[in-house]
């Protein structure tokens, strides 16, 4: 896969955010082209449940067309996970609105050694039953009305998944909402591409 670059200084400052945070996640936005960063904006994070959720604020976001104006773009969109891996929950998956953007997500599962890594995350909104998925796949509800499926690399796609999922490779995450009623609502399937991370190191 072919890797995205930041700075020295982003990098550092990704870790220093995350780590003035903690316990709460937080989050950001890079500005850069293609692949390369080189300017970090620090966002609010207006998540109702910022212990394991992060939502940037839209003021924060609406910077993406000042960025456009200038020829740039929000290359990425970075938050942290206070204490858990540096690999996207089912929950980033259903934040994941921006498919033009990288998520960068900074690991202080040990504050000593933090890791940040790279991903493209793609939503598919396949025309399946919601409800028969959910009857015959063994999801999670991971926050409050929202449930998540998890395709690792190597697990035999359940035949349910076989038409939905087709064309999208593993590893991916089947998300949904419920509605008033407690039924499926906005069912999507998001891949993940993870990235590699390089740091340029200026004298």
């Amino acid at each position: 896969m072919q890797a995205i670059t930041l700075p020295q200084a982003i990098y550092d400052e990704i870790i220093v955010h995350a780590r003035e945070g903690k316990p709460e996640e937080i989050c950001g936005i890079l500005r850069g082209r293609g692949r390369e960063a080189f300017e970090l904006f620090r966002a609010e994070n207006v998540a109702t449940e910022r212990i394991e959720n992060y939502d940037v604020d839209a003021q924060s976001l609406m910077k993406q067309f000042e960025f456009e104006d200038a020829g740039d773009e929000m290359m990425g969109i970075y938050h942290s996970h206070p204490v858990s891996v540096a690999w996207p929950s089912a929950t980033d998956a259903w934040n994941a609105h921006y498919p033009e953007s990288y998520y960068l997500i900074c690991s202080l599962e040990y504050d000593d050694a933090p890791v940040i890594r790279a991903f493209r995350m793609l939503a598919t909104f396949p025309d399946v039953d919601g409800e028969a998925l959910r009857r015959v796949l063994p999801f999670r509800e991971v926050r409050r009305g929202l449930f998540g499926y998890y395709q690792a690399v190597g697990q035999p796609t359940p035949d349910t998944l076989h038409n939905a999922a087709a064309g999208i490779a593993a590893p991916f995450y089947v998300v949904f909402n419920v509605d008033e009623s407690g039924g499926v609502d906005e069912l999507r399937i998001v891949g993940l591409t993870e990235h590699p991370v390089w740091i340029v190191r200026h004298s």
